[in-house]
């Protein structure tokens, strides 16, 4: 190569257009910042110098064209993939008004307008409609940079580009063939016809296809990655042959992948990283490149440019405005709308180009596209970042934290086949705002080949961090030596003050086993943490549904509310469905935490009224695609019942799920923990209970009115309207949920403000009470009343404390068959006496919530 050929423009050599092209991409974004201009525009403004209309270094070729094609496929394809498809699907009709609007006023704009003003007739008018009224998703990685890529006015904005360049281009057509008068019945019905079989292969078969391919090629991020291009430009091409846009097919692509690519995942990174890096900036300098410079002296050009700029402009804010007003958003997020739908590129252009060829458009108006083009991505960019960063702002003044503490996720790894699997669970469930890492931990036990398993261990642990850095998420690996594994983990979560842990479970359950086996059963003892207990089968972003099992009163876990949002963070992650599984009362209080608290979800919910049977009612629902999570409780928690510790053997025998997490919420809440942990004696909770308020009876059919007026009337003998008040209310109170494994036994309360400290009353019945609102009958009842100043937890605290009491079915049987006072309190002191105490600790939490 001789010297000559550096100096020839446009430059030949494939190397030096490359490396210009690479220099560009590396040094404008880096001036860009630094002169507080939008990326974007800068590289557009860097293809206009370095075009043919500028300083002549590149020429617009066939190569930069097919570069510039991609970036922008790609980045269609980026906006179908990150899109909330929750959001999206709620959100459809809304996006289809939207984008109708964002067409119609500007194509409306131009029907009266070009006719009087520019001397076009009709099919000009409506091509020039077509080109104002389409726009391009130019600003939408910096909405995604921003992090608001799944706030609603994206959102709207995501799907009303597939309305506007769909009526675009359908224009075209319609006007190209009157042109050519090809007109007829046989054009309308090939059209109909092909887009509906395209558009049922991309709903229906694709996804299908994608979860088969992840489920059977694992573990080759490669691979997956190639998958996902061919998908891309595969689904791009076919929409061209039915006469579609292939920018609507990288969409529908995106959209098809959408929930086999969660946010976090490393193959989101991988996505992202290729896009933003290499195709998109290809794209948008390809774009400067069709400004020509020499255009720009014409006055004429000018004010035709400027008649489009506005029909743009007008047309987009009015669209922009009424969906901000119908909608209800904030005027901050309707000017976002309105940066997101005014840049013109990709339909703009191919409308252009071809009403130039068919003769409805002369040379001046496919300059002034090209200033359109231009001011328009200098406009609709600035708006988004300007703008956008605002929505952010209100977004986090506005969001409702559930725990100001250092997120710190550890993810103990034992098993090389599971620990992508854990990796990829703690990526998810990790804040896309957090600063922290993750903390994947390995234990060698102290033995004589402590130093080959620690090896063993590190090699595992390199795998774990270069899997998490493809996520682009940081990672501090943990070595530890124990002789006890279990004792190991507990030591790093101290050490290291960990908020979550993420560890795995084989699903094999054997007889000396309690709950997991001795590993976990330990861990879940000695420590206070939110625990995942996950067994992961199959590639989890390959699930389509999330069946969530949660039992009775766990919401007033100390811990519920963290562990309940990171649990709506890997459903939200994941893009699936849900279905929650719970009591009526339960349900009614989580369906706004929910669906109202962000990340919003939507939710089908179905009433579980023995809790005992929910393996029944998730082995109704289960198929292979589903990832079960059971919310559950560690023993002595205010939700425990004795059927959590057999509940998790039973969903695996019975139900055999092949993605299976179980979740233990946080015992101490986390701006409540203890610098150290300390543990107590055992000490009674429960307030005692005199003779007067037991009521033992051999009439099951009268006995449990008389109990009730009997015992309540013991307890205020001078006071006839207080005792017939609390009477009345008893007798129509709905009983609490209690542990479905508790048959006979019934637990009631009342919060009365006629009480000042909690008073317990027993009525027994061998032969059982009829109570209307139970369909078998009880032969122990145990009522509570409390001070309407105790706090709730406390009272919870109570009656949890008398279903652990009564737990066994011997205590049952004796105190149903009891005769009088001293039997009673013998049956329950001998229980007492042997229940694993963590009483104090209990009485202390209690305390705090009423303080």
């Amino acid at each position: 190569m001789q010297l000559s050929d550096f100096l020839t423009l446009p430059f030949s050599d494939p190397v030096l257009i490359f490396a210009l092209v690479m220099l560009i991409i590396l040094t404008v974004p880096l001036a860009a910042s630094k002169l507080r201009v939008p990326a974007i525009v800068g590289l557009i403004i860097a293809g206009a110098l370095v075009g043919q209309g500028g300083l002549g270094f590149l020429e617009r070729d066939a190569t930069i064209i097919l570069l510039g094609t991609v970036g922008l496929l790609y980045l269609m394809f980026i906006a179908g993939v990150s899109i909330d498809l929750e959001k999206f699907s709620k959100s459809r009709g809304q996006s289809i008004l939207f984008g109708v609007a964002s067409f119609g006023i500007p194509l409306a704009g131009s029907l009266l307008l070009a006719p009087p003003l520019l001397g076009y007739s009709t099919e000009s008018a409506l091509l020039l409609g077509a080109i104002v009224g389409s726009h391009t998703l130019l600003a939408y990685p910096i909405a995604n940079r921003l992090g608001i890529g799944k706030n609603k006015a994206v959102t709207l904005s995501l799907g009303a580009t597939m309305v506007t360049d769909a009526l675009s281009l359908t224009i075209l057509a319609i006007v190209a063939a009157t042109v050519h008068g090809d007109i007829n019945t046989y054009f309308w019905i090939t059209f109909i016809g092909s887009v509906a079989v395209y558009l049922a292969v991309v709903v229906f078969i694709l996804p299908r296809l994608g979860r088969w391919f992840f489920r059977n090629i694992r573990d080759q991020t490669n691979i997956e990655y190639v998958f996902l291009l061919t998908v891309l430009f595969v689904t791009a091409y076919a929409a061209q042959l039915v006469g579609l846009a292939a920018i609507i097919g990288a969409f529908l692509a995106g959209l098809s992948m959408n929930r086999l690519v969660p946010e976090n995942s490393t193959l989101m990174s991988r996505v992202q990283f290729v896009g933003n890096a290499l195709f998109i900036p290809f794209f948008l300098i390809s774009v400067g490149m069709l400004v020509d410079v020499s255009v720009l002296t014409s006055l004429e050009v000018w004010l035709v440019a400027l008649l489009f700029f506005l029909l743009v402009m007008v047309g987009k804010y009015l669209a922009a405005k009424a969906g901000q007003l119908y909608f209800r958003l904030t005027p901050d997020e309707g000017w976002v709308m309105l940066g997101l739908t005014s840049p013109q590129a990709a339909a703009t252009l191919a409308v252009t180009l071809i009403g130039f060829e068919i003769g409805l458009l002369d040379e001046m108006a496919v300059n002034a596209v090209v200033i359109l083009i231009l001011a328009s991505c200098f406009v609709g960019p600035y708006l988004v970042d300007l703008y956008g960063r605002r929505v952010v702002l209100a977004e986090e003044k506005s969001s409702l934290k559930v725990s100001d503490s250092p997120e710190r996720i550890l993810v103990p790894l034992a098993n090389p086949d599971t620990a992508e699997a854990l990796m990829d669970i703690a990526i998810m469930i990790r804040g896309k705002n957090s600063t922290e890492p993750i903390f994947p931990l390995t234990v060698a036990r102290e033995t004589r080949y402590v130093e080959a398993a620690v090896a063993s261990g590190e090699k595992m642990l390199s795998h774990a961090v270069v899997h998490a850095a493809a996520a682009d998420v940081p990672v501090i690996p943990v070595t530890r030596v124990d002789y006890n594994i279990a004792s190991g983990i507990i030591r790093a979560t101290r050490e290291l003050r960990i908020s979550d842990i993420v560890i795995g479970w084989n699903g094999v359950i054997t007889a000396r086993q309690r709950i997991f086996g001795t590993v976990l059963d330990q861990l879940m003892e000695q420590s206070d943490e939110t625990i995942l207990v996950s067994k992961i089968d199959q590639p989890i972003n390959t699930t389509e549904r999330v069946i969530l099992a949660v039992p009775p009163m766990s919401q007033y876990e100390p811990g519920f509310g963290d562990s309940f949002q990171t649990i709506k963070k890997l459903i939200n992650q994941l893009g699936a469905k849900l279905v929650v599984l719970g009591s009526e009362s339960n349900l009614n209080i989580l369906k706004p935490f929910i669906e109202e608290q962000k990340p919003e979800l939507s939710a089908q919910y179905k009433i579980v009224r023995k809790w005992n049977r929910v393996t029944d009612s998730i082995a109704g629902l289960y198929n292979d695609r589903d990832l079960v999570i059971l919310v559950s409780s560690r023993r002595g928690g205010v939700a425990w019942q004795p059927s959590f510790e057999r509940l998790p053997a039973q969903i695996i025998r019975n139900v055999k799920p092949e993605n299976f997490i179980i979740v233990y919420p946080a015992e101490v809440e986390e701006h409540k923990k203890p610098t150290a942990v300390l543990r107590f004696d055992a000490s009674p909770l429960l307030p005692d209970i005199t003779a007067n308020q037991i009521y033992i009876t051999a009439d099951g059919e009268t006995g449990y009115s008389q109990a009730i007026e009997k015992m309540v009337s013991g307890l205020f003998p001078d006071r006839a309207d207080v005792s017939t008040e609390i009477s009345q209310q008893l007798k129509v109170l709905e009983p609490e949920n209690l542990p479905s494994d508790l048959p006979g036994v019934m637990l009631t309360h009342l919060s009365t403000h006629h009480v000042s400290k909690p008073l317990l009353m027993l009525a027994i019945s061998e032969e059982g009470f009829r109570v209307d609102t139970l369909g078998d009958p009880v032969q122990i009842v145990f009522i509570l009343l409390s001070p309407t100043h105790l706090s709730f937890q406390r009272k919870l605290l109570i009656l949890n404390r008398l279903g652990r009491l009564i737990g066994g079915g011997s205590t049952k049987k004796q105190l149903a068959k009891a005769k009088n006072i001293d039997e009673i309190r013998k049956t329950l002191s001998a229980k007492l006496t042997i229940l694993p105490g963590k009483e104090k600790e209990e009485e202390t939490a209690g305390d705090q919530s009423s303080g």
